[in-house]
């Protein structure tokens, strides 16, 4: 049973946060990965992402969610406390939970890594926050940002069944927020990490 956030990230885990961010138009926002990620993915595909990463040693949750927001968007957060706790285990079957910890996240990500990527079969345990930007998103390094971009509801949740193009994406109500005059508009976008377990709770709950 989960009462705990140490309950399902505990020490000497592989774990990290991630980010529940929406712009005024109620869009989720996704960091599109650098140029060195190019190369391990197929050609003409490339993942999207919540705002996050891994903890550091001696961080705290907040610490890892306030650092990672500037060193990747260049803006800070604020993290906001969820009335409602969501587990997404691998398998997508959501369920709540109730979890002591204050501000409480959003959701808890039991994200397994895909084949072919280095840590291929290992468990990602990711805490989810909710969170509010300070700024706007921009300082983007190439090399590890092309951009950061906007979808609507449904396409986060459509996300879950198909690749869908970026120009694709655009054309059906998508904004590209910061950078990504890098990017083929042709390229196929996929979700991972937090992103993906925002579609699965989406699509039970289609809102938050």
């Amino acid at each position: 049973m989960i009462n705990c956030i140490a309950d399902f990230a505990p020490e000497g885990s592989e774990c990290g946060v991630g980010l529940a961010v929406q712009d005024k138009n109620g869009r989720f926002l996704f960091f599109i990965p650098g140029l060195r990620y190019m190369a391990t993915h197929p050609p003409g595909e490339l993942f999207y992402a919540g705002i996050g990463g891994h903890l550091e040693e001696g961080e705290d949750w907040l610490m890892c969610a306030h650092r990672e927001a500037k060193e990747e968007i260049g803006t800070d957060i604020d993290v906001l406390s969820s009335s409602v706790t969501w587990y997404v285990p691998h398998n997508g079957l959501v369920e709540q939970v109730e979890l002591s910890d204050k501000p409480c996240p959003f959701a808890l990500y039991d994200m397994v890594h895909p084949p072919g990527t280095p840590r291929a079969g290992g468990h990602y345990h990711i805490v989810i926050y909710k969170a509010r930007l300070e700024g706007v998103p921009g300082d983007l390094e190439l090399d590890e940002l092309q951009g950061v971009i906007a979808l609507t509801t449904e396409q986060v949740i459509q996300s879950l069944d198909n690749k869908p193009t970026l120009a694709e994406l655009l054309d059906d109500g998508a904004l590209l927020v910061a950078g990504g005059e890098h990017l083929d508009r042709r390229i196929r976008l996929y979700p991972l990490g937090t992103a993906r377990a925002l579609a699965h709770i989406l699509s039970c709950v289609n809102s938050i």
